[in-house]
């Protein structure tokens, strides 16, 4: 059905009827095999963009599926060059779990050091950190960028994390990154978000007979075929028309999975990156946020009263002003608490 569920054919391993499902992520630095490696798990190309073709370089969210030890991955694969990092944040905020990409004959570099405090601050718990291109790299030099790894990771959520050794040349560590997935997906409890439907939209196109299809990650409650959902911020009520996951019509959808959805009576041209779908009466788009920020304490100066910054929320980016209630300015690595005059309505939740 959609542009998305082509590109994302079902993949490997033996998954039960109702397998639990998770977002997972790359990250890491530009050039460090971060979608040649989702090739390798998956056999998807996430690149789709003519662009992205032609460059060789991912430039926005790309999308694959992976089945193994009774699990069902959703994969978001991520830029990794700075200039798109707010597609990289996009993508970013839906997921589970995490792989961090390392090259072998870069070890780390700005943006492993960037996304890995970008994840921390998303709140991700866990995930493991593979090393690519590692036929390019002799022992002695692995072992000393498993040390950088070691010193990069020191304090974060992915300080015990299973460092996995790939080549997607040679084949090497791909049935181990499987293993290592596997086995964290196993080990991890989900918060409960509760029964409410919500989805921030990160894509909307339209199909010749189908109409308007948005997607994006289910981050709460469920959907079902025929339902009536918000159309966030307008809060035009629209109805569910189809569902799809990775190339599946379903019924019903849940927490946990990416979704194709077809929606009545919107036109695709309507919906942005950063809208969302959420069950009628639930959230309502507001333009002020009372926020408790915390400073990281590797912020090159403080954060000042009234000071224009870049708002990230769910899949949508917008400019708002900090005007903070207690002092002039928080301190690297200091917390405090403010109110966001956002340039645009968003929807947010404690």
């Amino acid at each position: 059905m959609s542009k998305e569920a082509s590109s994302d054919p079902p993949t490997g391993g033996h998954v039960e009827k109702d397998p639990r499902c998770f977002i997972l992520g790359t990250a890491g630095h530009i050039d460090h095999g971060k979608t040649a490696l989702v090739r390798a798990l998956t056999g998807t190309d996430t690149d789709r963009l003519p662009e992205e073709k032609k460059r060789g370089m991912t430039i926005d969210i790309g999308f694959a599926r992976l089945d193994v030890g009774g699990f069902r991955f959703g994969i978001v694969d991520v830029p990794g060059h700075e200039r798109f990092v707010r597609n990289m944040v996009a993508g970013a905020a839906g997921n589970d779990l995490v792989m961090l990409v390392i090259a072998a004959d870069d070890a780390v570099m700005p943006q492993s050091r960037e996304h890995l405090e970008i994840l921390t601050w998303l709140g991700l718990q866990a995930g493991i950190v593979v090393i690519t291109k590692c036929d390019l790299a002799d022992p002695a030099l692995l072992n000393l960028v498993e040390e950088d790894v070691c010193t990069l990771t020191s304090g974060t959520f992915l300080e015990q994390a299973p460092i996995v050794r790939t080549s997607t040349v040679t084949g090497i560590g791909i049935d181990e990154v499987k293993h290592a997935l596997a086995h964290m997906a196993a080990g991890t409890v989900m918060a409960e978000t509760g029964t409410l439907f919500r989805m921030p939209i990160d894509r909307s196109f339209t199909l010749t007979g189908r109409g308007t299809i948005v997607t994006g990650t289910i981050t709460s409650g469920e959907v079902h075929e025929g339902d009536e959902v918000a159309w966030l911020p307008d809060g035009q009520t629209v109805r569910v028309r189809s569902l799809e996951t990775h190339g599946t019509t379903v019924g019903t959808l849940r927490r946990g999975q990416r979704a194709a959805i077809g929606l009545a009576a919107l036109h695709h041209s309507q919906v942005q990156r950063g809208h969302e779908l959420a069950t009628p009466g639930w959230l309502r788009a507001t333009r002020l946020l009372t926020v408790d920020l915390a400073m990281s304490r590797h912020a090159a100066e403080p954060l000042r009263h009234r000071t224009r910054v870049r708002l990230h929320l769910g899949s949508a980016e917008c400019v708002a002003i900090v005007s903070l209630l207690q002092g002039s300015s928080i301190d690297p690595g200091a917390k405090g608490r403010a109110q966001l005059f956002v340039a645009a309505p968003v929807t947010a939740t404690c």
